[in-house]
């Protein structure tokens, strides 16, 4: 009983937990999108937009890729957005993500004929692998990478490892307001959930390595 106590204390709680989720998505820092290259394509990974199943009524944004992405291309970053990526459990009646993310960008100015859709991968090794043929195809070369920071390690590798050149642009990382020290030591629902974000992703790296998908 005490150690589960304790456990949940720590793991809700600790600010060793947010340093390690720091670390992690550091990796890859956001820079002004004037300072990214001219390159072919945006490579645009879905994942931050929930569609709309009842009782929701239209597609909303979760995160902030889709943003991104939209300020890189009316940046004049790249003339063409590759969106890569399905349902990760399709259900009868609904369209791939990459779809509602498309709807969403053309929303927002896009034209419809500056987007390709790729709506069948389910992970990253498939956004990658079905991406790579996707670019094979139109004669591309150069792309920028959008994902969020805490995604964007295994994302990039797992795409280089495709042979694609890819340079990283996330879309969004964590930052905090300071605040009193002692408030960081409260233990939350929060602090948890960040512990099992860091536990998913260093493990999906783990296992990425081990079948070879990532160098």
């Amino acid at each position: 009983m005490m150690s589960s106590l304790f456990l949940f204390i720590f793991a809700g709680s600790s600010p060793l937990v947010l340093q390690l989720y720091q670390q992690h998505e550091q990796k890859n820092l956001p820079i002004p999108i004037r300072q990214y290259p001219v390159v072919d394509a945006i490579v645009l990974l879905a994942g931050d937009v929930s569609i709309p199943v009842p009782p929701r009524v239209e597609a909303q944004v979760r995160g902030n890729r889709v943003i991104h992405t939209m300020r890189l291309y009316h940046a004049k970053k790249a003339p063409l957005i590759i969106i890569s990526g399905g349902n990760v459990f399709p259900q009868e009646g609904f369209k791939s993500e990459s779809e509602y993310t498309a709807d969403l960008l053309k929303e927002f100015g896009i034209p419809f004929k500056a987007i390709i859709i790729e709506g069948q991968s389910r992970n990253t090794r498939e956004n990658a692998l079905e991406t790579a043929q996707i670019l094979r195809r139109n004669d591309i070369s150069h792309i920028l990478l959008v994902t969020d920071a805490f995604h964007m390690p295994r994302a990039l590798a797992t795409f280089q490892t495709a042979g694609i050149h890819a340079t990283a642009s996330p879309s969004s990382i964590s930052a905090e307001l300071e605040q009193p020290v002692f408030l960081d030591w409260i233990p939350s629902l929060e602090g948890m959930s960040t512990l099992r974000s860091i536990v998913h992703e260093k493990l999906g790296i783990l296992v990425y390595r081990v079948r070879g998908w990532i160098a």
